[in-house]
């Protein structure tokens, strides 16, 4: 049986490189694995099965995605994740506004709390220094951390403002189809990359679970950032989704990893109909 043709979208120059090399591979067991950095993909993009969205951001090179989000969402191309669903202000994607932070904020969700306008720090707890990033950013690019002083003299444009926040370690929960798939935390709050596998508990998954169902994507992969608090609650630092979260895939055992990746080519065929 001839295997479909699957377009591998990744920029192989990103650092990312050996998780993407890792999943082509396998994913080679089901289609034919074309990569292709996503700025030489136009005439290819028409021609394949189905399209997977990996790590395509490169800060060096560019400093966000969208240019080619736009089209491919203008070409309903059968891409895996689903890129159509979110057309307001919050979505929550790679290289999107983070502007859904400030919304979940407002609405009472378990976020670290997030302003974009220094005349709104009133809303946020008081706090001797703040986290600033860039509100279309991603990867931690221009992200820093500031004092109050220095935040009221910068007077940041198109930044989340956020109170700096003291906390025991970072833990990620990553999501295929709505399900979740393993989960990841960094012992070493200083080593942010540094992961190794996480049992959660029921109210950490109830915590995640609560922004897998807020966000409406339909497929695909969602990845949920926390960080555990001195007092032992979850809250919210980012939402990763419509392609481009990096998964962390060396640090699983390798039978984590296979089975995985085996939803993840199962789900390419079911959601992009090959």
């Amino acid at each position: 049986m001839n295997r479909p043709s699957l377009l591998f979208l990744t920029d192989l120059s990103n650092g990312s490189e050996d998780e993407d090399i890792l999943m082509s591979n396998f994913l080679r067991r089901d289609f034919r694995v074309i990569i292709c950095h996503p700025a030489d993909c136009e005439e290819l993009e028409d021609k394949a099965d189905a399209i997977i969205i990996r790590n395509i951001w490169n800060e060096k090179e560019y400093g966000k995605p969208e240019p080619w989000y736009k089209r491919w969402r203008g070409k309903k191309l059968p891409i895996h994740d689903d890129l159509y669903v979110r057309e307001g202000d919050y979505y929550s994607g790679a290289g999107e506004t983070k502007d859904y932070l400030i919304w979940l904020t407002k609405n009472g969700f378990p976020v670290v709390p997030s302003i974009d306008d220094i005349k709104n720090l009133h809303d946020l707890p008081e706090a001797d220094a703040y986290f600033i990033k860039p509100k279309d950013g991603f990867d931690a690019i221009n992200a820093r951390r500031i004092s109050k002083t220095e935040l009221l003299e910068l007077n940041p444009q198109h930044y989340l403002i956020q109170p700096f926040v003291d906390f025991e370690y970072e833990i990620s929960f990553y999501y295929l189809n709505k399900k979740l798939q393993y989960t990841l935390y960094a012992p070493d709050k200083t080593k942010r990359w540094d992961l190794v596998e996480f049992v959660p508990s029921e109210r950490d998954i109830v915590f995640a679970q609560k922004f897998i169902d807020w966000n409406m994507q339909k497929y695909g992969i969602e990845r949920i950032d926390a960080c555990r608090l001195k007092n032992g609650d979850l809250s919210l630092i980012e939402i990763t989704d419509q392609g481009g979260a990096y998964l962390s895939a060396q640090d699983l055992s390798e039978g984590l990893r296979n089975t995985f990746l085996e939803n993840l080519s199962a789900s390419i065929r079911k959601n992009c109909k090959i």
